[in-house]
């Protein structure tokens, strides 16, 4: 089940709602690839780098409000000590009504903890995944999504990332493409192509290729490796931040590092599965994010966020007294 729903979304070339934002993303890279003289993977380091820092604002914004909620932690563990040994069925309707009535009087809405600009974000990183995933598509700009199961076919093409396999043995497949699919395939594209492939190798790495576990002789067995250690590096950095932001996640010790060490793991267990350039946007991905988290961790620290959250919500307290003292 998992393989055909996850064959079926690369060969229809990604999701349908994020089409647009691929296409969108396709174009920035397209002009990047001019700007630096079809330097695939500097493009990609910048494009990477400008995505971070466009969404920048809004990860700053999710770390305030978890400033916020991490300052009311003591004050609704103290409301939930109060009723933790009592048996009566209301208890629990009291201690709801007294952290409810908590939020009131700090301005302080539970529902609202940053999950938009986290959707957001995830969005938008799914659609730099359209660059990646399907090049063809949205770079060079061939429209293939409407004979995409036919091109499939007439390849052989059974892997989960069809434009980048079909990428890595063009050479083979050039003839095919020309003869069966001449009227999408033209000269002119298939040398678009072959250029944009030619620009696939980092040195002589060819970064098309799928890392083998089974081969560690390849250099390009390098790339899993450093998706786990970046990885790795920055769910550590990312972990000890939250615990100095909110202290209550200290107390979830062993459930914290297995969370930590899940998904390096499973990047670097997935790294073996695609192209070396997925795992390459992977690493730089990682690296930025390191990088963010360490600006962030300087400038705005947990400490100064929970000190300038306090301050704000004794303001904002402060002027709805004065509005409440003002209408009477």
């Amino acid at each position: 089940m998992i393989t055909s729903i996850t064959m079926a979304a690369a060969v229809n070339n990604g999701m349908a709602f994020l089409k647009p934002l691929y296409a969108l993303f396709g174009k920035c890279m397209e002009g990047l690839l001019f700007l630096f003289n079809d330097k695939y993977f500097l493009s990609l380091i910048v494009f990477t780098v400008l995505t971070r820092l466009i969404l920048f604002p809004l990860t700053l914004r999710q770390q305030k409000t978890t400033a916020k909620t991490a300052r009311l932690q003591p004050k609704i563990q103290k409301i939930q000590k109060k009723y933790a040994n009592m048996t009566d069925p209301k208890d629990r309707q009291r201690q709801q009504e007294e952290i409810q009535a908590l939020y009131e009087r700090e301005g302080h809405n539970p529902m609202n903890m940053g999950c938009g600009p986290m959707l957001f974000q995830m969005v938008f990183l799914m659609g730099i995944i359209g660059i990646i995933y399907y090049p063809i598509q949205y770079i060079i700009g061939i429209d293939i999504s409407s004979q995409a199961n036919e091109i499939a076919e007439a390849l052989q093409l059974k892997g989960t990332y069809f434009q980048i396999e079909l990428l890595q043995h063009f050479d083979e497949f050039r003839d095919v493409l020309a003869n069966q699919f001449g009227e999408l395939f033209t000269p002119e594209k298939l040398d678009a192509i072959a250029e944009y492939r030619s620009h696939m190798f980092l040195g002589n790495v060819d970064m098309t290729k799928i890392p083998s576990i089974k081969d560690w002789s390849d250099p390009v067995i390098c790339i899993p490796i450093f998706c786990l250690i970046t990885s790795m590096g920055s769910s550590v950095l990312s972990t000890l931040i939250q615990k100095k932001q909110n202290p209550a996640m200290a107390a979830q010790g062993n459930q914290m590092m297995l969370m930590m060490l899940m998904m390096p793991f499973f990047s670097f267990y997935i790294s073996f599965k695609v192209s070396a350039a997925v795992g390459f946007y992977w690493i730089i991905s990682n690296l930025v994010a390191l990088v963010q988290q360490l600006v962030m961790a300087a400038f705005f620290p947990p400490k100064r966020n929970i000190a300038r959250a306090m301050i704000e919500s004794t303001i904002e307290r402060r002027s709805r007294e004065n509005s409440l003292k003002n209408t009477k």
